[in-house]
């Protein structure tokens, strides 16, 4: 399978292709970033790690800089290479892809935000019950960035497919762990306003998980120049605009 950057046959090695390898770089350095910022802001959250959400706040100005700089990248080799055919779509890909991981590591400095806040006030009470599903869902968001970010590189869409069967796991989780802090709500009024910021601690992680379904479907439009990311809405009939955070 060709990866994003790789000369297709016949393609003689060019300063597009530089160009192109360049961008492949840094979008999957971003990617591991990224996966890194959501396993540190929920260790900082379930430990009460002060160290590691301050990390994780630190090192959002490095994302921020992967974003500007791949933009900038993009925008310069389309100007200056006029890609066609594969290189042109690798060009786009790689451009949506780096909007959903800055998005994606916006979300991580949400959780690491939340972290310290349990750190400094009482309230800790409603993460008792759904720290499993906190745990399970930011192994299911981080695995499905890695994957997205992989098939990217790979040009594949079978390991695209599998992110899209894991963000269906993802949803699952959020919506058990939901129905928990409902309980938890309707038991004890006096944490509804710590309930409320783990529901949006939960929502992250689903927003993440969305994020890295976003990233696949980017992967599927390289290989096949199909334009997947509003195919599922359109065929039940239902708009996305304001369900969340795709797209």
């Amino acid at each position: 399978m060709t990866r994003v950057g790789e000369p297709t046959e016949g393609h003689i090695y060019t300063g597009l292709d530089s160009a192109l390898a360049s961008l492949r770089l840094q979008i999957l350095q971003m990617g591991g970033l990224v996966v890194d910022q959501v396993t540190t802001a929920v260790r900082a959250l379930l430990e009460y790690d002060r160290a590691a959400a301050d990390l994780v706040l630190a090192r959002e100005r490095q994302v921020n800089a992967y974003d500007t700089q791949i933009e900038t990248e993009s925008f310069r080799l389309l100007a200056r290479q006029s890609p066609l055919a594969n290189d042109l779509r690798a060009v786009v890909a790689i451009a949506r892809a780096v909007t959903d991981l800055e998005r994606a590591g916006d979300e991580a400095k949400k959780i690491a935000r939340f972290a310290l806040v349990t750190m400094q006030a009482e309230g800790r009470e409603p993460l008792v019950p759904v720290r499993r599903h906190l745990r399970h869902m930011a192994h299911l968001s981080a695995g499905m960035m890695r994957f997205a970010v992989d098939a990217l590189d790979r040009a594949d869409q079978d390991v695209a497919h599998e992110v899209a069967r894991l963000d269906k796991e993802l949803d699952q989780e959020f919506e058990a762990a939901l129905r928990q802090l409902m309980t938890v709500a309707m038991e004890n009024a006096r944490v509804m306003r710590s309930t409320i910021d783990t529901v949006l601690a939960l929502k992250s992680l689903e927003r993440i998980g969305d994020h890295a379904k976003n990233v696949a479907e980017h992967a599927v439009f390289l290989v096949s120049g199909s334009d997947v990311r509003h195919r599922q809405a359109a065929e039940a009939g239902t708009p996305e605009v304001g369900t969340g955070a795709r797209h």
